[in-house]
């Protein structure tokens, strides 16, 4: 039976789920789909990556500007962050370039991730950081699903691919991403990596859209109203967020 997203987002017990979007190679799309995400599930954003290219600095805030981080004050004195909220975009817990050098360990962000959901009474969509590090560790593990986008050129498959291997117990979600014309190969390699291990759920076909690389605006693309360039990016992203929803 399909849940509804309010029942889904009260989740089991009062815990509200946790969904991390997660990739071993940088560029393959998963802040795009972390944020697209929160939005459509009314969750709040977590962003772990502390790079420029971050979910926090698409969304506007620019961490040069403040002495003390919300994530850095809630790792150190064990508390909740506030979430920032904004107009068309989801409510969001800023990263810091700091926190490369001031990762809890993995079982600490776990039992933080859970417990901040618990005390905000919302999901949390985590952007993890590219590759394995403490953080991205510690959302993966607290996820009830991960969502990992999948692009379909040779670098990036390799990465999946041994990413796969290495989170063999994980609920991995495998979403193509940035998808124009691959190779018969190409689609080879994701159908073995999909299949290898039991075998992993896919999510809907993600496209590649140009207009994406170009857009400066803050807003979730999928906030109303949509322009019509965008509307096979957003009910992509519906697709991937009803999969979600109803995962297992």
């Amino acid at each position: 039976m399909s849940k509804t997203l309010v029942q889904w987002a009260e989740g089991v017990d009062g815990q509200p789920p946790v969904i991390a979007s997660a990739a071993w190679k940088g560029g393959d799309g998963k802040s795009t789909i972390a944020r697209e995400l929160a939005y459509l599930l009314g969750a709040v954003l977590v962003d772990f990556d502390w790079d420029r290219g971050c979910s926090s600095r698409s969304m506007g805030y620019r961490y040069e500007q403040y002495v003390r981080y919300p994530l850095q004050d809630a790792f150190a004195k064990g508390t909740t962050p506030r979430p920032i909220t904004g107009r068309r975009m989801a409510d969001f817990v800023p990263s810091y370039p700091g926190l490369v050098d001031e990762q809890p360990d993995r079982d600490q962000v776990t039992d933080s991730l859970l417990m901040w959901a618990r005390e905000l009474g919302r999901p949390l969509v985590v952007d993890t950081h590219p590759g394995g590090c403490e953080v991205t560790y510690g959302a993966v593990n607290a996820a009830s699903v991960v969502v990992v986008p999948a692009v379909l050129v040779k670098e990036s498959l390799n990465a999946l691919e041994g990413m796969v291997d290495e989170l063999t117990n994980h609920p991995l979600l495998i979403t193509p991403n940035k998808v124009s014309a691959p190779p018969a190969w190409a689609r080879k390699q994701l159908r073995d990596i999909t299949s290898s291990h039991g075998g992993f759920p896919t999510g809907p076909v993600v496209h590649e859209e140009t207009w994406l690389k170009t857009r400066k605006i803050n807003i979730a693309a999928s906030s109303e109203p949509v322009p019509k360039r965008a509307e096979r990016f957003v009910n992509a992203m519906d697709a991937l967020a009803e999969k979600v929803i109803n995962y297992g």
